[in-house]
């Protein structure tokens, strides 16, 4: 009877123990199905850090798991490969991706987005070599002060949205930077030649009296004129001094003149008066010169 009633609990302590280790199993089974699910949609939607965390928690239901092995650095090979793209490491990034698309038993939309990535990168090297191309043409037109033709190429290059992606962006740089230079030169060479520009020598009568009131680069050394000397300021005593000299003046001028007058009349007067008496005497002698030869 006793043996009978060991038995019995041997028997369900066995089918609890076999019961609970099987339901484990189907509830791991159930969660890493769940786990590798969740993780597939995150990488449909973009979230790879979730996909990531999905794998690493079907990895802890099923310990070397292939599969979740496989997706899991399939997952990190990609989102590396991303972040190499977006600095535009291209080179290591192309490496990256072609590492996802050598894993098998991954993720088919890792390895369509591998794949358009790495063509995508093709054609980004090969605009980046056109590019450069048209970058150092204009360039040389800087180096050859040829700004309006270097301003030119440089709109071709900036007027493309091509270029003005993120893909080129130390290009996009060095052209924003060569344009800065060229506007600068071309102010300079404006201001130059405003400087420099004179009056047409064609033009009229009124234009050529013109003068550019721009001052010449260098008009030579200039010649002074001395200064005058400046003139001592006179005295009160020596103004009211000359103010007495002129009325002295006339006064003493006042009688030479009536000198110089009354002289002049009588030398006008003497040399009336001369030619009158050689007159008188000539007729004396006329009328004496008959009476004295009669005498004799």
């Amino acid at each position: 009877m006793k043996k009978w009633i060991w038995a019995v609990l041997i028997f369900l302590v066995a089918g609890v123990v076999g019961g609970y280790s099987v339901a484990h199993y189907h509830e791991n089974e159930l969660q890493y199905q769940r786990n590798i699910t969740n993780g597939q949609t995150a990488i449909a939607q973009k979230n790879y850090a979730a996909a990531k965390n999905y794998f690493s928690r079907a990895l802890t239901k099923k310990k070397n798991d292939r599969e979740a092995t496989n997706l899991l650095d399939q997952t990190r090979q990609f989102t590396r490969a991303e972040s190499e793209f977006k600095s535009n490491e291209f080179t290591s990034a192309r490496l990256d991706y072609q590492n996802v698309l050598k894993i098998s038993d991954g993720s088919r939309t890792l390895k369509e987005r591998s794949q358009a990535r790495i063509k995508l990168i093709k054609k980004i090297r090969a605009n980046f070599k056109k590019f450069s191309k048209q970058l150092k043409k204009a360039k040389k037109l800087n180096a050859a002060w040829d700004f309006y033709a270097s301003n030119a190429q440089l709109d071709l290059l900036l007027s493309n949205e091509e270029f003005n992606k993120g893909y080129y962006e130390t290009l996009h740089d060095q052209a924003l930077t060569l344009q800065r230079f060229n506007n600068a030169g071309i102010v300079a060479d404006q201001g130059a030649f405003n400087s420099d520009t004179t009056p047409d020598n064609n033009q009229g009568a009124a234009n050529k009296s013109f003068k550019p009131k721009v001052k010449p680069r260098y008009e030579g050394p200039t010649t002074t004129k001395p200064a005058a000397p400046k003139k001592k300021p006179k005295d009160s005593s020596s103004k009211d001094a000359s103010k007495d000299k002129p009325s002295n003046k006339e006064s003493s001028d006042k009688p030479d003149s009536d000198d110089s007058t009354n002289s002049s009349s009588e030398t006008s007067s003497s040399g009336s008066s001369k030619p009158s008496q050689t007159e008188k005497e000539a007729e004396n002698a006329m009328v004496e010169g008959p009476s004295a030869s009669s005498q004799k």
